[in-house]
């Protein structure tokens, strides 16, 4: 347990040897504080303030702003949520709305869809990721949809290489080691 040596108590109590004339001066001073924090308009206040003076059309724009952020974060936090280590962070591109805010208007998350070297299974695992990626957000763009299709392809190319890699290890007549079997319809 830690105890706080700090106190919360004004200074005319804590210095017990001040004056009258002290204790009320240094009292006024801390009114005079109080009253301007309470006369002092807080950011929330100045934000009413701002949004009293807009016009309608600036009220309706900041409306459409403000709903376009919300789902530009939500669609591209989709993507970036499903994509684990195949993603980076989102990007977003910002419009300065009437009440001088940026509000998102538009993003995007890069998307590693490269293959993994010498690994075809991985690659598999990988493609069928990234398309859940691609087509996490309610309702994926065409730019989504073209992504979920490069990542259909490299999971067919991917499971044309297991296919290979079987047909060869057939031939050869390689023993399979316990776990080694290959899972062509994953």
């Amino acid at each position: 347990m830690q105890v706080s040596s700090s106190s919360h108590f004004s200074a005319p109590a804590l210095n017990r040897h001040q004056t009258g004339d002290e204790a009320r001066g240094a009292a006024g001073a801390d009114n005079e504080n109080k009253v301007e924090q309470l006369t002092k308009p807080s950011a929330r206040t100045q934000q009413k303030d701002v949004a009293q003076q807009l016009t309608h059309e600036e009220s309706q724009q900041l409306r459409l702003l403000k709903t376009r952020d919300r789902e530009v974060r939500a669609h591209e936090q989709a993507h970036a949520s499903v994509g684990g280590p195949f993603t980076g962070a989102p990007n977003y591109q910002y419009t300065r709305g009437p009440d001088g805010r940026q509000y998102a208007s538009s993003g995007h998350v890069n998307i590693d869809s490269s293959k993994i070297a010498g690994d075809p299974k991985a690659t598999l695992q990988k493609a069928l990721q990234l398309k859940r990626t691609a087509l996490a957000p309610a309702q994926p763009s065409q730019q989504d949809r073209r992504v979920a299709a490069n990542a259909q392809q490299l999971a067919v190319e991917a499971r044309a290489d297991l296919n290979t890699l079987l047909l060869k290890a057939q031939e050869t007549d390689i023993p399979t080691t316990r776990g080694s079997k290959v899972n062509i319809f994953i």
